[in-house]
């Protein structure tokens, strides 16, 4: 498991090699560390979404403006980088930063890759928890849909996926969610007295 990660990582540092001036300002603003960061990611999130709202276009324009505008980023980045930021500059600091960015990103990886697995596997082990768990998340998913909008519920995720990183840094994904099953299991110990 440790190996897998090792290799991992130096393949996310080969791969990300043109990007990682721009990573580490990204990973700052990403993590929160500054106070204000949070209200920026939901500013721009908010501003780019109600730019979209606004233009009202079709979801196969939308799709191919993001797409341009993916690969325009993947090809300028890189390139600018290289011409703009002095190789002289990168200190040892940064590359063990960077090497932090990649193991974080590397651990995230194999973790969704493990429940993921893990979740298929139920399909053999437990068939009937897979189906009902499977068709209870679809079927709430499709009534989702149909009572929220679509671009509002695009940015609910869009929002909710930029401040996950910082949430989860600073610890607050854990607290809230612990909040949350503390809640659960009230609810369910005061529907158990209900019925004795």
């Amino acid at each position: 498991m440790a190996n897998d990660q090792d290799k991992r990582v130096k393949q996310l540092k080969r791969e990300l090699e043109g990007w990682r001036e721009v990573i580490l300002p990204l990973n700052s603003v990403l993590m929160w560390e500054k106070n204000w960061y949070p209200g920026m990611l939901v500013g721009v999130t908010t501003a780019f979404f109600l730019l979209l709202w606004y233009m009202d276009p079709s979801v196969l324009t939308t799709v191919s403006i993001m797409g341009l505008i993916a690969a325009l980023v993947d090809y300028l980045v890189p390139t600018l980088t290289a011409n703009i930021c002095n190789p002289e500059n990168w200190t040892g600091s940064k590359e063990r930063k960077l090497e932090d960015i990649c193991r974080g990103l590397a651990g995230t990886q194999i973790q969704i890759i493990n429940r993921w697995r893990m979740f298929y596997d139920m399909r053999y082990s437990r068939p009937t928890v897979y189906y009902v768990t499977v068709v209870c998340c679809l079927i709430s998913l499709a009534w989702l849909g149909s009572v929220i909008n679509n671009l509002l519920l695009t940015y609910l995720a869009v929002t909710t996926a930029v401040l996950l990183p910082g949430m989860k840094h600073h610890g607050l994904l854990h607290k809230y969610f612990a909040r949350f099953m503390i809640t659960i299991s009230e609810m369910i110990k005061g529907i158990k007295q209900k019925k004795n």
